[in-house]
């Protein structure tokens, strides 16, 4: 009997889904998919905080944030500010309820990539209200900016 129970306890483990550590990991990651440059931020739970995309003919980056949207009531603007340059651009909120999200067009070329340096950090402010992306958002913008730009 307790070979039994040890053998359904071991089988019913094994049919439990994992968890990746891939869905679990906090920061960047990029991609080119249909035309589309995308880079997506995670929080440490796996949840997308933030995208960067860019499609071609237009160029224009669009900054998605997931974060915001409760602080960007009667919002026109926000301030995007990589390092010590930033541009205040017309802004957007898209969706309903927890699916809002706070959308930001940057115009093709923003002139904010040509000031970013290594250590730079990618912030947004909506309303009094800042977020700052995780290490590594500039270059990924750069990434973006450059895959769609390049096709």
């Amino acid at each position: 009997m307790r070979k039994l129970l040890v053998g359904i306890v071991c089988a019913a483990a094994m049919a439990v889904p994992s968890v990746s550590s891939a869905q679990q990991q906090e920061g960047w990651s990029y991609a080119y998919t249909d035309g589309v440059a995308t880079a997506t931020q995670r929080d440490n739970r796996g949840r997308v905080t933030a995208t960067l995309t860019c499609r071609p003919p237009t160029g224009d980056i669009v900054v998605t944030d997931y974060t915001l949207a409760r602080n960007a009531r009667n919002a026109r603007t926000a301030a995007v500010r990589i390092g010590v340059m930033s541009v205040n651009v017309p802004m957007t909120l898209e969706g309903r309820g927890r699916n809002r999200t706070v959308v930001i067009n940057l115009p093709q070329r923003p002139p904010i990539l040509a000031a970013v340096q290594p250590n730079d950090r990618l912030s947004v402010t909506v309303n009094n209200q800042t977020v700052t992306y995780l290490e590594g958002g500039p270059a990924r913008m750069r990434e973006v900016a450059y895959g769609c730009w390049g096709s």
